[in-house]
Parts: C-alpha cells; sequence; structure tokens
C-alpha cells in the first residue's frame, strides 16, 4: 500500500548504482574476450558470444518518484540502456579453414633463435591453414624453442632437437644441412601424413583463388604423377620500418618487389607428397621423386632443378616472404646465419629495397 507520505509498506528495494552495474558489465565482457588457443572451437565461440554480449543493453531497477508528497507512485522497473563501450573483438578474416584433424598434411621447418618469430607463423597455419601438425627442427636455440608458449595447443608441435654429434654448429661447414633436415623429417614422419610443406618463419601462405589448403591438395593427388607441388614467392620489402613492428609481419611490411623475371619471386617452396619423395634438392624444391614423379606449379607447368617457375603466377596460391622485415630484423638474421650455413648479405638487402615495389596488402587484413 502507498501511503500519502510517499512511504510505503513494502519492503525497499535495493537499487544497484550504475557505477556498480556498468563495472560487472565490463568484467563480463572482458571475460569472454580470453582466448583459449588450444581450440578452434573457443575462437569461433568468443567471437560471436563477444559480439552477442555486447549488444546487449545494461539495466538496473529504479523507482520513479513523486513531483509532490501528495501524488502516490508505485515503483515501476524500468530498462535503461548504458551507453556503448565499443568492446568488441573483430570476426575472423577470411573465414577460417576447416581443421585438418586427420593431419592430411603437415609442415616441417627448421627453425634457431626465431621464438618471436613463430608465434604469428603458427596462428596464420592453425586457423588460417588448418594445419594440425607442424614438424619443428630447432637448431640448437638456448634456451630450446620449446620453452616458449605458443598461441596454438602444444600437442600440435613436435620438436626435434640439434644433435651436435651429428651436424657441426659452424656456420662455413654447414652445406646440405637444411636438405637433410627435410629428408629426415619425410623419413621420420611422413608415413603419418600425405603431404608435407617445408617452409621457413618467414613465409606465410595465402589461397588466392578462394580454395583452401587442404582442398587444393586433395586435387593434386588424384594424379599419381604429381609427387610435389610449388608456390612462387612474393618477396617483402622493409617498407621503411627500422624497427621490429609490434603488430607483426603481415601487418607491417606491405610492400613487396614486382614480379620480375629475373629477381627473386621466381623462386618457389615446395608441398610433396610424402609417398613419392626421395631426396631434396635444395631447401626450395625436390631433386629426385619416387615413381618418375613430378614437380608442377598451381598449372601443371613442370618446375626443374632450378627451383625457378616461370612466368610467375598466383592465381590458385602464394607465398608471402618477408625476408628482410625490418633493418633491426635484418641485422638479427645475419648475426644467426642460415640454416643451410652463411649469412644474409647486404648485397640481398639491398637488391629488395631498391627493386621497384608496390603495395601489398592481402595479409594486412587477416585476423588472427
Amino acid at each position: 500500500m502507498a501511503h500519502r507520505n510517499g512511504h510505503s509498506d513494502r519492503p525497499a528495494r535495493s537499487h544497484p548504482s550504475k557505477g556498480l552495474v556498468g563495472f560487472v558489465i565490463v568484467c563480463a565482457l572482458l571475460s569472454l574476450i580470453w582466448f583459449n588457443a588450444g581450440s578452434e572451437g573457443q575462437l569461433r565461440k568468443t567471437y560471436s558470444s563477444l559480439s552477442n554480449e555486447a549488444e546487449k543493453p545494461a539495466s538496473f531497477s529504479t523507482t520513479a518518484s513523486a513531483g509532490s508528497e501528495q501524488q502516490t507512485v508505485d515503483a515501476q522497473l524500468h530498462n535503461v540502456t548504458s551507453p556503448s563501450m565499443n568492446v568488441s573483438l573483430p570476426a575472423p578474416f577470411p573465414t577460417l579453414s576447416p581443421p585438418d584433424n586427420e593431419e592430411y598434411m603437415a609442415i616441417c621447418m627448421a627453425v634457431k633463435n626465431q621464438s618471436r618469430d613463430l608465434p604469428e607463423f603458427f596462428t596464420h597455419y592453425y586457423f588460417h591453414h588448418g594445419i594440425r601438425r607442424f614438424y619443428i627442427f630447432d637448431d640448437g636455440t638456448e634456451p630450446p624453442l620449446s620453452s616458449v608458449t605458443y598461441p596454438i595447443p602444444s600437442s600440435a608441435i613436435t620438436w626435434v632437437y640439434f644433435q651436435p654429434h651429428l651436424h657441426s654448429d659452424q656456420l662455413d661447414d654447414r652445406k646440405g644441412i637444411q636438405e637433410q633436415y627435410y629428408s629426415g623429417c619425410v623419413t621420420m614422419f611422413g608415413d603419418r601424413h600425405t603431404w608435407m610443406g617445408f617452409l621457413d618463419a618467414d613465409e606465410f601462405l595465402e589461397m588466392t583463388g578462394g580454395e583452401t589448403l587442404s582442398g587444393f591438395l586433395h586435387e593434386w593427388a588424384r594424379n599419381n604423377t604429381v609427387g610435389a607441388v610449388g608456390v612462387n614467392w612474393l618477396v617483402h620489402s622493409s617498407a621503411g620500418l627500422l624497427t621490429r613492428p609490434a603488430e607483426g609481419p603481415r601487418k607491417a611490411f606491405n610492400r613487396c618487389i614486382v614480379d620480375d623475371p629475373n629477381n627473386d619471386n621466381l623462386k618457389v617452396k615446395t608441398f610433396v607428397r610424402t609417398a613419392l619423395f626421395d631426396t631434396m634438392w635444395n631447401c626450395h624444391c625436390v631433386a629426385v621423386l619416387k615413381n618418375g614423379a613430378i614437380q608442377v606449379g598451381e598449372h601443371g607447368d613442370v618446375i626443374d632443378k632450378s627451383c625457378d617457375r616461370k612466368p610467375i603466377t598466383r592465381d590458385r596460391w602464394g607465398l608471402h616472404h618477408y625476408g628482410t622485415k625490418s633493418r633491426e630484423e635484418f641485422l638479427e638474421k645475419q648475426a644467426r646465419g642460415k640454416i643451410r650455413g652463411g649469412k644474409s648479405t647486404e648485397h640481398w638487402w639491398n637488391k629488395i629495397e631498391n627493386a621497384e615495389q608496390r603495395d601489398c596488402l592481402e595479409l594486412t587484413k587477416y585476423v588472427p
């Protein structure tokens, strides 16, 4: 019952403050952002649930009061919409590839002292290409690369460690070691997969024709004469950056060299059918395949031992090669040397930096 003096016989209702309610809502939204990298399903759920929650209005109970003591007013519940908080997580782009849970394909690579480069590499291939098996040959990193936490499940990574009694650690005495790593990768693990890609930590694949990597490789597997498929490089420059960018290579290094029949965009990297693999010619392409099989480009053109492919095309896929990165990162690259011996040269830096360039924005749009 309401009285003329504005008091009521009913128990008073509690009225949370706007500040308290806002704080609770922010906490709830932030909790939704928590990203469990061990589950792609969680990634998709996080994106969708956060978007839905951000659109829900915040509400609290309030009582309307009379303008004078003579007026009697019943308490009412009002929905009050809070100001937009702009808390959101971008939707994945492009659409995430289905996970290759059967491990039809795998990636093998040899790496040293690049723990800061691996998180984005793993993220790109795990989410955008569905890769669920990475074989990482740690070429003597101290502490080991496996001591770092990465944004994908640790169960997706198989570590193989440098063995000094088998390989020299002197840069001038390491000819052929990268090819030995790749051959060993197929020997040890090849029977678990149909395809294996040999890549470096600065190489990011783009499926330019709208296919998935798995679908693309399944198509080539139907041709028994094809034992390997090569993808052309698209070499990126430093884009004028002197220091390592916080946002990573895909977003930062948005300039690349224009295709030319005499530059490094001719080079390919390889995905090989493990059952037909014999030996590597160099880190770019296969030398010998079993049963007379051949290595081809995206249109079925034969790739020879030069590991060059021309004319250069990327109609179905292309490999963005962030070879120089910033000046700071290039000097670090020189200091650690190449896996196969020797060092990246100033001549190569100048060749890329002084080449005709164009904007390369394709991977700048990728999320995550």
